[in-house]
C-alpha cells in the first residue's frame, strides 16, 4: 500500500442512500436537506470493513484495515443489470497451516460482521470454498448458513473443493467421494431457505474437482434434489452435466486475465440455456502464499478491478444480461485477491481555503472517484454534510452552501469507487465572511 498521511473516513451506511440499493442504483452521500451531524470524527475515520481492525498491509498488495467505499457494487455494471453478484468466501483463518489475518473464521460474531459487511456494499450472497463434511469449514459453513438465514434476500452456495475428495471417506474412489460429498451437502444445505436456488433447484459449483475420474451424472443419480451443476471456464459450458460455467482469476492467462474473460463471456452466449457466471477481481499475488509459485496479476492502482468490470460491461446490456457474477475473493489474503479490507486506488487529495473559495488538488487517477463529499465542523468532533461534488471539480464556493457562522474546519473526502478506499486529508479552517446577500 502506498503511505499516505491522509487519513480515511468512515461512511456509515445509515449516511448512503441506497445501502442494500437494487442492482444498478447509484446511492447518494446526504439525504436531500440533511444539515445533522453525522457522527464524531474518530468514529468516522476506523475502520469500517469486516477486515481485523489490527490488519496491516501486506507486500502481495493487500490493503490494510481500512475505511472502505460501500457505494453499491452493482453501480459498477451496465445500466438496467439485473446480475446477483456473489462473494467467494473462504473459511480457513485461525487454522495453523494459514496465514493470522486477525480474525477466527469460525467465529459466529465474525461471521456476523463479514455478512454485515457484504450487504452494506450490495453483494446478493456468498459461494463457499468447502473443503467437505467435519472440518473446520464445515463448522464454519454452517455458522454462514445460520447467519444467511436472518437476512432476507442473501443466499449461499457450495463449492466443493478439490481438497474435500480427502475428506469424504476413507480409502475409497473418487467416485464414491464426490457422491457422499454431494449426499451430505444435499442432507445438511440444500434445505435452508438461504441456499441459492435456480428455478428452485439447489447450485453447485467445484474447484478442480472434475479432472476425468468422476461421473457427475452417476454421482446425481444418488441425491433425491438433482442440482443444478456449474463448472469451471470455457469447457464447463459443454460439459455433459452442465448448467452452466463460472470464470475465474487467471494469473497466467496475461493481459490481467482479460482476454480470457472476453472470451468466456462470448462462449457463454453461445450457450444460451445455460448460466454464465462472471468474474471480477482486483488482482492476484501468490508470493505470500505457501504453496505460492511467483504468480501475479497488478492491481494497478485498482485499474484491474474497474477493467473486469468494463470487460462486462463491453459484452453485456439490459437487454443481453449477465446472470451471474462472482467476486474473486472476499477474502483470500494468501493469494491476494481479497476485497475484505478494500482496494487501494493510489489516490490522494489535499485542500485549501482562498477567500469563500473551498480548493482541493489531487495525485492519482480521478476515474477512481465515485465523488467528492464536504463537510464542516465547529468543534473538531462532529461532522455536518453540506454537499457532494462530481470529479472534475475541485473547488467550490462557500457561500453558496449552508455554513455555520463562526469558526468551522472544512473537511473534503474523495468517496471511492465499490471497494476502494475512501480518503480524506486533514480539514482546513475557515471563518465565514460571505455577505449577507449571498
Amino acid at each position: 500500500m502506498r503511505s499516505t498521511k491522509f487519513v480515511s473516513i468512515l461512511l456509515l451506511c445509515l449516511a448512503v442512500v441506497g445501502c442494500g440499493a437494487t442492482p444498478g442504483a447509484r446511492s447518494n452521500l446526504f439525504p436531500s436537506g440533511t444539515q445533522n451531524p453525522t457522527s464524531d470524527v474518530t468514529a468516522l475515520t476506523a475502520n469500517n470493513t469486516s477486515a481485523a481492525n489490527g490488519f496491516l498491509a501486506q507486500s502481495n498488495g493487500n490493503l490494510g484495515a481500512n475505511n472502505v467505499s460501500k457505494l453499491n457494487v452493482h453501480s459498477l455494471l451496465y445500466s438496467g443489470a439485473t446480475t446477483k453478484i456473489f462473494a467467494h468466501l473462504l473459511l480457513w483463518f485461525g487454522q495453523s497451516k494459514h496465514m493470522s489475518v486477525g480474525y477466527n473464521s469460525n467465529d459466529a460474531g465474525q461471521v456476523s460482521r463479514q455478512i454485515a459487511d457484504m450487504i452494506s456494499r450490495g453483494i446478493d450472497g456468498v459461494v463457499i470454498d468447502w473443503y467437505g463434511p467435519n472440518t473446520v469449514v464445515d463448522q464454519a459453513t454452517k455458522l454462514v448458513m445460520h447467519e444467511a438465514e436472518k437476512h432476507e434476500g442473501f443466499t449461499f452456495a457450495i463449492m466443493i473443493d478439490a481438497g474435500a475428495m480427502e475428506n469424504a471417506c476413507a480409502n475409497c474412489s473418487s467416485q464414491q467421494a464426490l457422491t457422499q460429498l454431494l449426499q451430505y451437502v444435499e442432507k445438511t444445505y440444500f434445505g435452508s431457505p438461504a441456499y441459492f436456488t435456480i428455478q428452485g433447484q439447489p447450485v453447485i459449483t467445484n474447484f478442480n474437482v472434475d479432472n476425468g475420474s468422476v461421473d457427475w451424472q452417476s454421482a446425481n443419480g444418488a441425491l433425491k434434489t438433482p442440482p443444478r451443476f456449474l463448472f469451471q471456464d470455457q469447457g464447463g459450458f459443454s460439459h455433459p452435466m452442465s448448467d452452466g460455467s463460472y470464470s475465474w482469476v487467471m494469473p497466467a492467462a496475461g493481459d490481467y486475465g482479460l482476454s480470457y474473460l472476453s472470451s468466456f463471456y462470448h462462449t457463454g452466449l453461445s450457450f444460451p440455456k445455460t448460466e454464465t457466471v462472471g468474474a471480477t477481481y482486483k488482482g492476484f499475488n501468490d508470493a505470500l502464499a505457501a504453496w505460492g509459485s511467483g504468480r501475479a496479476i497488478d492491481q494497478r492502482c485498482s485499474q484491474t478491478w474497474l477493467q473486469t468490470f468494463d470487460q462486462i460491461n463491453r459484452t453485456y446490456s439490459s437487454g443481453k444480461q449477465l446472470p451471474y457474477l462472482q467476486l474473486v475473493t472476499w477474502n483470500d489474503y494468501e493469494e491476494g485477491t481479497e476485497l475484505e479490507s478494500g482496494i487501494d486506488s493510489c489516490f490522494s487529495l489535499e485542500a485549501s481555503v482562498s477567500g469563500n473559495t473551498l480548493e482541493w488538488t489531487t495525485s492519482g487517477e480521478e476515474s477512481t472517484v465515485d465523488h467528492y463529499a464536504i463537510y464542516t465542523s465547529q468543534d473538531g468532533k462532529s461532522l455536518t454534510p453540506l454537499t457532494q461534488i462530481q470529479p472534475g471539480v475541485h473547488s467550490v464556493d462557500l457561500c453558496s452552501l449552508s455554513m455555520p457562522v463562526g469558526s468551522n474546519s472544512v473537511f473534503v473526502q474523495a468517496v471511492g469507487k465499490p471497494m476502494l478506499a475512501n480518503r480524506m486529508p486533514a480539514p482546513v479552517s475557515y471563518t465565514s465572511s460571505c455577505s449577507s446577500s449571498n
